[in-house]
């Protein structure tokens, strides 16, 4: 093995590592998993210097890997505005797509919503039992039951053989008043996961790289939220009167807390507290900041 080979790996995560470091600590932007996505080139540029350079000069193609890298994050900590036509595609009106589920006699929710790469937001406030919007003609709907009602949202491919090649934003709304279980999975994006004035009885949040902000709901009973992600930037936020832990676990974790009723990875009345909601975090090299 050479010594470019043996370096290069942990170089890079080294490299991500400080990025995600330097966004927990406010000293750049959150870090945009949609940055991060468009930065594949780069892997066509590594792979060009490894054929002209790697093989006859590794200490020099090592640099040169280290340059592009680090020109590659910088882009990331100063987050470009990027055209509209390459984060969203650009569609509207005709191009767009939408699922209302209508209440009915519905007594429980459970939604599942999957879909690859682009920006998600969930939240609450429907008028009808489910209301979700795509800028892309790109959602297919399943609904099941009566009382207790199942709906599945997919992102349909529109990619190819490789998948999704235009990021798309889905902006998903749920009633405030049904006890839903929520499942969310979906590739790399940028995510807004905001539960505060829903009926959540549990929820589960499985995303790659990904920018994360998770607003815990007040809950009834004990309220188990799962959340499995990538390298990636989570916010938690606890809203006042919300009793919560945070678990967290993976490699390369760094975890802070700025909100002054956590001690420790809990609020103070957790213990105690009849209602409150336990987060289980699993992710990889990431920030988490609890608020």
């Amino acid at each position: 093995m050479t010594p470019r080979r043996g370096l290069f790996w942990p170089v890079l995560l080294i490299a991500i590592g400080l990025v995600f470091l330097l966004a927990n600590f406010g000293l750049i932007g959150p870090v945009s998993a949609l940055a991060l996505i468009s930065l594949w080139p780069l892997l066509l540029i590594l792979a060009g210097i490894d054929i002209a350079v790697g093989r006859r000069r590794p200490l020099a193609a090592l640099a040169i890997d280290v340059a592009v890298i680090a020109a590659g994050l910088a882009l990331v900590a100063a987050q470009p505005v990027y055209p509209r036509w390459l984060v969203s595609g650009g569609t509207s009106g005709p191009g767009q797509s939408q699922v209302t589920v209508p209440r009915g006699a519905a007594q429980s929710l459970t939604l599942h919503l999957s879909g690859g790469a682009g920006s998600f937001t969930v939240s609450g406030g429907a008028s009808d039992l489910v209301e979700v919007a795509s800028d892309q003609p790109q959602l297919a709907a399943r609904t099941a039951g009566v009382d207790r009602v199942d709906v599945r949202i997919d992102q349909s491919d529109h990619g190819g053989r490789f998948g999704p090649t235009i990021p798309v934003h889905v902006d998903a709304k749920i009633a405030n008043d049904v006890a839903t279980s929520l499942d969310v999975s979906a590739g790399a994006g940028d995510f807004v996961v905001d539960l505060r004035d829903t009926r959540i009885s549990d929820a589960r949040v499985n995303v790659g790289v990904a920018s994360l902000r998770l607003v815990l709901p007040k809950g009834s009973g004990d309220v188990p939220i799962t959340v499995s992600a990538g390298a990636s930037s989570v916010i938690i936020e606890i809203p006042d009167g919300v009793e919560a832990r945070v678990n967290t676990g993976g490699a390369l974790l760094s975890v802070r807390s700025e909100n002054a009723r956590v001690a420790g990875a809990e609020t103070a009345g957790y213990a105690n507290a009849k209602d409150r909601v336990t987060v289980r975090l699993t992710a990889g090299a990431s920030s988490v900041v609890i608020r």
